[in-house]
């Protein structure tokens, strides 16, 4: 079993297509990794997955269960595997760093207060931030405040992450520390699909590259074939713009 399935999905704003008839499997463990040109439809797609878009056709199949619009009671219990890491963050502004982690698994999924913040402690412990745990975003860095996410969306204890362009918001010197913590991660066996511009990161961690170009699925492979020996002229030509 796959843990996700697109098959034949198309998404549309208005009479823009954004992609059309995406086929994309993702087994357990996989990292998949997104590349290509802004506004190819890789977000949109991501979001997709995780319902914050609705797919205009096609199937969504995540861990064996589809993805039923009209179920609500379904919808949520099949996103709350996964967990998402965007592009900005989105903190509360007003909590610290362990209340952002806590607050979703006591809310969302009832579990008991005491159990949470110690899983919150050390998965902020996880990705370095153990003596943060009482500072607001404001105190926090780009990078600190990526990092409070990703640890904000593994308290969920999610069997699937999907990750945004979780770098392109940062500065060039803090890109690093939220790599590390998602290759700890792939390491881990989580499985991933990441949209991403960083292709060092794609080259060195995906276990498949996809490229996408103008809504659809160009190119498939693994990292060595998609980075050295590209078969398309629109993947050559997209890498030969960022390598």
């Amino acid at each position: 079993m796959y843990m996700i399935e697109a098959k034949n999905v198309t998404k549309r704003f208005d009479d823009l297509v954004v992609f059309e008839n995406i086929n994309i499997n993702v087994k357990k463990g996989e990292v998949l990794v997104i590349i290509g040109p802004s506004g190819s439809g890789k977000s949109t797609f991501l979001r997709c997955l995780n319902h914050l878009e609705e797919v205009d056709s096609g199937t969504i199949i995540i861990e064996g269960e589809k993805l039923n619009y009209n179920d609500k009671k379904s919808i949520r219990k099949i996103t709350m595997k996964m967990g998402m890491v965007f592009q900005n963050f989105n903190l509360f502004p007003h909590m610290t760093a362990l209340e952002n982690v806590i607050v979703a698994p006591i809310t969302v999924k009832k579990e008991d207060k005491n159990v949470v913040i110690e899983r919150a402690k050390m998965l902020l412990g996880k990705v370095g931030l153990s003596d943060k745990i009482d500072y607001y975003p404001s105190k926090l860095s780009g990078g600190q405040k990526q990092r409070v996410a990703i640890a904000r969306a593994l308290a969920m204890n999610p069997d699937i992450m999907l990750f945004d362009e979780p770098t392109s918001a940062l500065d060039p010197e803090l890109v690093g520390e939220v790599l590390n913590v998602m290759k700890d991660l792939a390491n881990e066996g989580m499985t991933m699909i990441v949209v991403t511009h960083e292709m060092a990161f794609a080259r060195e961690v995906a276990d498949r590259v996809i490229f996408m170009d103008g809504g659809k699925i160009v190119e498939e492979g693994t990292p060595d074939v998609i980075f050295s020996n590209p078969k398309e002229d629109r993947t050559k030509a997209f890498l030969e713009k960022v390598l």
